[in-house]
């Protein structure tokens, strides 16, 4: 399945009265049909008949999305037109991107009701992929070349699904990657200096607690990668794990927001992360001792500097834990 190949292949759909649509079945799913408006937007439509019914969905629209029940739309299909009822998911945004990663996100959800869903499972689904686009209205949780950076640790990892299934949940959170007893954070610079701004707790963790610093020089460069390529070479390797997908998407959406349509865009150079990647025990780092902190001091930040530390071969290390082993 590949939407976005399917997508191209319709023409704008002739305007008329009510809803017209050029459209394509999704092989193998009956249920689903990949369409275009007269406006060019991608549309996604639902059967109705074999699918949701009931009033557990709402109408709505959102900034880009909007989704509409129970309308009866007039659809042609290999030069010939029918009327018929859909549930119907429209994308309004005309920039490329994002209508790429609206198809993206959209074969996830077909892929999850592929398999005889119930009623209720196709109302859940649907909930939570609308979600993930409401996100689009909210500020941004964290910096573009910080999501790209948590990206490429993945993407370059051994084993994907290792680092995403410990991947933060909330960009918030104290640690990018955290599996208990051992944590990943990423730092990346664009100076091409490994000084990097750390904040008390992360370089005092719980004894027994082991953290190791990913430090990355970044550049922004027109022909490097995208966060949105990125994407697409970690869902490539972790194929059709529809539940780390999600998360992966998820993710995404909640930490760039608003910014989202312009973020994705922005590329880094590949190479220059690769070759600069290096791992830092937390032990080796210069920092403020947590006993030399005032009482009711609190959210210490401060920089210290890795130059002339010795990084860590973690492909060498002697771990029982998964995620040092995932990297």
């Amino acid at each position: 399945m590949n939407l976005i190949e399917l997508y191209d292949k319709l023409e704008f759909a002739e305007e008329g009265s009510g809803k017209t649509f050029n459209a394509i079945q999704i092989p193998e799913q009956p249920n689903f049909r990949v369409a275009v408006n007269n406006e060019g937007n991608p549309v996604l439509l639902l059967s109705v008949a074999n699918a949701v019914k009931g009033n557990t969905l709402k109408n709505f629209r959102l900034k880009y999305l909007q989704l509409e029940q129970n309308v009866e739309c007039k659809i042609t299909e290999n030069d010939k037109s029918s009327y018929q009822t859909f549930t119907v998911i429209t994308f309004t945004s005309d920039d490329r991107n994002l209508q790429e990663y609206f198809l993206r996100i959209s074969e996830t959800l077909i892929k999850t009701l592929s398999n005889k869903p119930t009623q209720q499972q196709i109302v859940d689904s649907i909930n939570k992929f609308v979600e993930v686009f409401r996100s689009l209205a909210d500020t941004p949780t964290n910096t573009v070349h910080g999501l790209w950076t948590e990206l490429f640790l993945i993407e370059n990892s051994s084993n994907p699904k290792i680092l995403l299934n410990y991947w933060h949940n909330l960009p918030e959170e104290r640690f990018d990657f955290n599996s208990g007893l051992e944590k990943i954070e990423v730092k990346s610079n664009s100076n091409f200096e490994r000084i990097h701004t750390f904040s008390a707790e992360q370089l005092s963790p719980p004894i027994g607690t082991q953290v190791l610093v990913a430090s990355i020089f970044i550049r922004q460069h027109n022909n490097g990668q995208s966060i949105q390529q990125l994407v697409q070479s970690i869902t490539n390797k972790i194929k059709d794990d529809i539940e780390l997908t999600e998360k992966l998407n998820n993710i995404i959406f909640r930490t760039l927001g608003n910014s989202l349509e312009q973020s994705i865009k922005i590329k880094f150079d590949y190479n220059i992360a690769k070759d600069s990647l290096r791992f830092f025990s937390q032990q080796d780092i210069s920092k403020i001792e947590e006993v030399h902190i005032p009482d009711k001091v609190s959210e210490v930040r401060f920089k210290s500097d890795l130059t002339d530390l010795t990084p860590i071969d973690v492909r060498a290390m002697k771990t029982t834990s998964e995620l040092f082993r995932g990297i």
